[in-house]
């Protein structure tokens, strides 16, 4: 069934009668007539009776006028839609990040973005699972670490950053600048629990240097581990510029030595339309981190 049968459908069902039907499709009168053969071949049962020279819709062929006007009302509405997406009028972009210090260094972010285009709806999905999410198009960018074991997906890297000690403004090592893996070996950590990247990447880390992570606390929200250390009940291992979202509080970041290094990728699939909303937020988040290298 194809979207021109039944719009010449649609005509004759407006005339009811094949020559007028005909000349305002500018049409010759035999192939309407032949297009709707062929689709009353495909449905199966008559559209339209032919009484002498009167056409009148068959109850089948009053079943589909009203279907194929709400599949070209849709079609209509989609064309709007892309329209204001062209002209950033209207949108959505749905983003997946990593959980719990993305999220929290994205907020200046999507406000300059709203103001921009504030009718484009935006929204920040923390996930650990962000390559599954792009490839089951559950969001239409990533902003994860990258994957190459799939060759359905784009990935575009962005921005690498290293990891600082955090801890207390009273701890012994607030007034140092720098410290060594081994200086780790008997300060309490919190930190997220195993399966967050952050911690997996640490631990990996911790193996390279013969250092082993145990710590004395875990959770999966960073504004939690920054509480535990402003109370003093240990030091977190987390990315350096996160201190930026935490600065009222009563804590220093200290820069470490061969800290462990993360690579931040842009991942979409090859095969999916984005939008130009969705492209200009992904120039922006860009710039953004580029602005704060």
């Amino acid at each position: 069934m194809e979207i021109r049968q039944l719009h010449y459908f649609l005509m004759l069902c407006r005339e009811l009668h094949f020559s007028e039907a005909a000349y305002k499709l500018g049409i010759s009168q035999p192939t309407l007539s032949q297009q709707i053969r062929v689709l009353e071949d495909e449905v199966g049962v008559p559209l339209f009776d032919r009484i002498g020279k009167k056409t009148v819709k068959t109850e089948a062929g009053t079943v589909l006028e009203r279907y194929a006007l709400e599949m070209f009302q849709q079609l209509d509405h989609a064309k709007e839609a892309i329209a204001d997406l062209r002209d950033y009028h209207a949108g959505n972009v749905r983003v997946a990040v990593l959980p719990s210090d993305l999220d929290y260094r994205l907020t200046p972010l999507l406000v300059d973005f709203h103001k921009a285009f504030p009718n484009t709806n935006v929204q920040v999905i923390p996930s650990i699972d962000i390559i599954d999410k792009v490839l089951n198009n559950e969001v239409d960018i990533g902003v994860g670490l990258a994957d190459h074991s799939d060759t359905r997906l784009h990935q575009t890297p962005f921005y690498t950053e290293t990891y600082s000690l955090y801890v207390h403004s009273d701890h012994e090592f607030a007034r140092k600048t720098l410290i060594s893996p081994q200086d780790l070996r008997h300060i309490p950590l919190v930190m997220y629990p195993k399966g967050f990247y952050g911690r997996d990447l640490i631990e990996m880390w911790g193996k390279e240097h013969d250092l082993s992570i145990k710590p004395i606390m875990e959770t999966g929200s960073a504004t939690s581990l920054f509480q535990l250390v402003n109370e003093g009940i240990g030091a977190t291992i987390q990315p350096s510029q996160l201190i930026d979202s935490f600065q009222a509080l009563d804590i220093r970041a200290v820069e470490i030595k061969d800290s462990p290094i993360r690579d931040l990728n842009i991942i979409y699939r090859k095969d999916k339309y984005l939008s130009l909303a969705t492209q200009t937020f992904m120039n922006r988040l860009e710039d953004f981190f580029r602005r704060r290298a």
